[in-house]
């Protein structure tokens, strides 16, 4: 038991405030403040930010306030002139006098107040100019007599519109002449040609012919269009439309001759050269051809003439010298067919069998 006592005896004294027996606390023994003064400082702080919280939602009000535009002095000069009676302007000299000359009214036993005194003399003095001036007199409203049936409606116009309609506004694209518009068609339709669209071009192309039927390029546009695929019937009528309008196109005549050889109208081919033959003079192609008909007609005198003339714009056609010798041949001038057929063969490059044939025709003209 004595060992226990001392125990706690010793724990007593480790745990004794300082200076009760003159020692000084331990050193793991740190003074705490007091509750009450953690508390203070909690509810001051709290008091601080609630008063910078209204502060602050008070200046921001202050700044959301709708102002007046207007001033003070802006309110007090608007109510001065609302509540402003203008002085009445004095009466001319003339009534004047007149208002003091006349006899003056005595008051009755109620006599007026000063005020209303007043304002009788101001409505005297305005009136007494109006009444000295002349009335005029106002004629009497005529009187209508009353109808004894009721008047019936007059009926409107057919024709006037009830309401104004609006303005209605079209685009009018710019027309130009016709030569205009199918120069525009026709250009249009080469591009849409390039592009491999042959149907719209087609269409572009007849479209322009029918702005101006004597557009050249859009004809000959047409017409190849129409040689290449077979249409030879569709061709010649618009050779022939073309030819009609203007005789001096030399190639419309070739093409033209050359569809009606094809359907054995030796005839016709020629009558389509024919009117065509005086524009013709610079192309040999032209000759050749007039030429060969001539000769397949037996007509040898008027094709050894066509030779001659496409020989005369271009001598290099061997063609036209083997022609040329065929139908001198036929005339019995052999030294001058056997000429020919030799220059056919110098004239230029010739297929094997034509130049077998003017081998041939020199050896039997020998």
């Amino acid at each position: 038991m004595s060992i226990i006592n001392q125990m706690l005896q010793e724990l007593d004294r480790r745990h004794a405030p300082a200076g009760a027996n003159g020692a000084a606390p331990p050193l793991h023994v740190r003074t705490v403040a007091p509750a009450t003064e953690r508390r203070y400082w909690f509810w001051g702080a709290l008091i601080v930010l609630i008063v910078a919280a209204i502060a602050w939602g008070g200046w921001l009000a202050y700044q959301l306030a709708p102002r007046r535009i207007a001033t003070d002095l802006a309110f007090k000069a608007a109510d001065e002139a609302r509540t402003h009676v203008p002085i009445p302007t004095p009466a001319p000299a003339a009534a004047t006098t007149a208002s003091a000359t006349s006899t003056p009214v005595a008051p009755s036993a109620e006599a007026q107040s000063a005020p209303q005194a007043e304002m009788l003399r101001l409505a005297e003095s305005i009136a007494t100019p109006i009444l000295e001036s002349k009335p005029v007199a106002s004629p009497a409203p005529a009187k209508l007599p009353l109808p004894s049936k009721p008047m019936a409606a007059v009926p409107e116009k057919p024709g006037a519109a009830k309401t104004a309609e609006k303005p209605k506004f079209e685009r009018l694209e710019r027309v130009g002449p016709p030569a205009e518009r199918a120069e525009n068609e026709f250009r249009s339709a080469v591009a849409v040609l390039k592009l491999g669209r042959s149907g719209e071009a087609e269409t572009r192309f007849a479209k322009a012919l029918e702005y101006d039927s004597a557009h050249r390029g859009a004809r000959q546009a047409l017409i190849a269009m129409y040689i290449e695929r077979g249409q030879l019937e569709a061709a010649r009528k618009l050779l022939q439309e073309g030819l009609a309008i203007d005789p001096a196109q030399p190639d419309f005549a070739i093409a033209l001759a050359r569809i009606l050889v094809e359907r054995k109208d030796l005839p016709g081919a020629l009558a389509a050269l024919e009117g065509s033959a005086p524009a013709a003079g610079e192309v040999p192609e032209f000759h050749v051809l007039r030429g060969t008909l001539l000769q397949r007609l037996a007509r040898h005198s008027e094709a050894a003439e066509a030779y001659q003339t496409a020989l005369q714009a271009r001598s290099t056609i061997p063609q036209a010298w083997v022609g040329l010798g065929i139908s001198l041949e036929a005339l019995q001038r052999r030294p001058e067919a056997a000429d020919a057929f030799r220059r056919a063969l110098v004239a230029g490059p010739m297929s094997a069998e034509v130049k077998t044939f003017a081998e041939q025709r020199i050896r039997a003209l020998r």
